[in-house]
């Protein structure tokens, strides 16, 4: 394969919001423009096919499956096949525009999907994989002819990049696939935003963002604050995600009810408007206990919002107890009593928000980030 010409790259994308691992595509392909000439492949008309279209890249809408279930649906087997023979007639069609449009490499931004592996396959092309996510330890999903499928298909692709240690350890190496693997941390930005002053006068705001799913903790941190108040410590708490799993959502709602803290709890949905967010939070939570890495964690820190977070995962590798945040491991008692601790002291509060914006400066560059990635596409051409 030439490797002097400006690469022309197709990439999936596995759903049409603007959750953590679209926006990360997003931020890629949006760096990387001048180096490559990106062609995306979207499931629907959405949020992020809009994004796509403001920045000028193009890109396609084509129906295909996901190779991944949560609730079983019986025969589980006849679904599984039904969704695969829809796959691969999808992916013929897309290997024949590949060749068409003489595409030189396959992206896939997420392990919960094989067409991209499919389309690599069928026209003959490299595959550069990307693996944002544990699949079953943080969203409970099953592959519909389970992790040795995805065994098969990621053993064939050409480079995996894995978006922290910890995913490498659980998804690569742990699950025997074979293939050359890199880490390569997403990137948010370059030059860290302006933030205001955060004197604290008032009541201390305490965030959790993120889709409501039990994968997320929310219950965990309005046990917390419930904690907290019971100790005549003020403090109130935003609830930002749109809700993902109604039965947890009124889980939630319940026992805000019950323990009478709706006065000092609120849900707030879903924005694209994250500065909105950062810039009124005093503190973020991160209350999930298998976070691939945590975007939002890095945005929180970006901000200057000191961060608590549950000591696990891609989080344990971004936040550094007592320096650029603090972890906590017993539930909602080891989070309440992190949080005590950070809103008593002024000086470790001013002293973590300050060392976490300069963590993220250092190692979670826009520019890094698309380095890293240049570099992966130059040696997939070169094999």
């Amino acid at each position: 394969m030439k490797t002097g010409t400006k690469p022309k790259i197709l990439s999936f994308s596995h759903y049409s919001t603007l959750y953590g691992a679209n926006r990360s595509l997003l931020t890629l392909l949006t760096a990387t423009r001048d180096e490559i000439d990106w062609w995306v492949i979207c499931l629907e008309e959405g949020d992020f096919t809009k994004e796509l279209a403001q920045n000028g890249i193009e890109y396609k809408v084509v129906r295909f499956a996901n190779d991944v279930h949560k609730d079983p649906r019986f025969p589980q087997w006849f679904h599984s096949i039904k969704r695969f023979g829809f796959n691969i007639v999808a992916a013929l069609y897309m290997a024949m525009l590949v060749i068409r449009k003489r595409i030189d490499l396959i992206h896939t931004n997420s392990s919960v999907i094989f067409i991209g592996a499919l389309v690599a396959f069928f026209s003959g092309r490299k595959h550069l994989w990307h693996i944002r996510e544990f699949v079953y330890e943080d969203y409970d999903y099953k592959y519909n002819f389970g992790r040795s499928s995805f065994r098969f298909w990621a053993n064939k692709a050409a480079r995996i990049i894995c978006i922290s240690e910890s995913v490498a350890q659980k998804r690569v190496i742990e699950a025997g696939v074979t293939a050359p693997h890199v880490i390569i941390y997403n990137g948010l930005v370059d030059t860290p935003p302006a933030i205001r002053s955060r004197t604290r006068n008032g009541t201390p705001l305490l965030g959790i963002v993120g889709i409501i799913v039990p994968a997320k903790g929310q219950l965990t941190a309005v046990k917390a604050v419930n904690a907290l108040l019971k100790k005549g410590i003020a403090v109130e708490l935003e609830i930002v995600g749109e809700i993902g799993d109604p039965a947890y959502y009124e889980e939630i709602a319940n026992c805000i009810q019950d323990l009478g803290i709706s006065d000092h709890v609120r849900f707030t949905g879903f924005t694209k408007d994250i500065q909105s967010i950062y810039r009124r939070l005093d503190v973020l939570l991160m209350c999930s206990l298998n976070e691939a890495l945590g975007r939002v964690t890095i945005e929180g820190m970006m901000y200057g919002a000191p961060v608590v977070a549950y000591d696990s995962a891609g989080t344990s590798e971004i936040v550094q107890h007592e320096q650029t945040g603090l972890l906590f491991r017993s539930g909602e008692h080891g989070l309440a009593i992190e949080l005590e601790r950070l809103l008593n002291d002024n000086s470790l509060y001013a002293g973590i928000a300050e060392r976490a914006r300069d963590h993220v400066s250092q190692n979670f560059t826009i520019s890094k980030y698309r380095d890293n990635f240049l570099r992966e596409v130059a040696s997939c051409r070169k094999i």
